[in-house]
């Protein structure tokens, strides 16, 4: 049961779970069965889990544009840290807005910054959650 949801760990993904809301639609429409979306979501497990193994993607030679640009590519996240959890080797890290002063006292908010180089990439967001998860040997 333990490896089962370990297999679902990415179901809680933006695209997991996009995934299962679209499933469940279908179903309450009468368009796909329950064992259809459990076949789908066993197949998006298996995949899932299969391609963020060891190098993953990386490590395909069709992705060699995309290994390269992973090598050479920096991302700089700038935020208050607002939560921190680690549990089971999941770690979540909440950050948001902070809130600066200048010499007069004066308080401004600073969004949370992205840069992504090389390139001019930058985003300016109100919050990012980032999950990360220990790589199984």
């Amino acid at each position: 049961a333990n490896m089962a949801v370990q297999l679902q760990h990415y179901r809680g993904s933006m695209l997991g779970q996009t995934l299962e809301a679209a499933l469940n639609e279908l179903c309450d429409q009468s368009k796909m069965e329950d064992t259809g979306k459990e076949m789908v979501l066993q197949s998006y497990d298996a995949v899932t889990n299969d391609a963020l193994a060891g190098e993953g993607i990386l490590a395909k030679p069709e992705n060699a544009n995309l290994a390269e640009w992973y090598q050479r590519t920096k991302v700089t996240v700038k935020g208050h840290l607002h939560m921190f959890r680690g549990v089971d080797n999941v770690w979540t890290l909440l950050l948001t807005q902070g809130t600066t002063k200048d010499k007069d006292g004066r308080q401004f908010n600073d969004p949370v910054s992205v840069k992504i180089e090389p390139g001019n990439t930058s985003l300016s967001l109100d919050a990012l959650k980032i999950v990360a998860m220990q790589k199984q040997a």
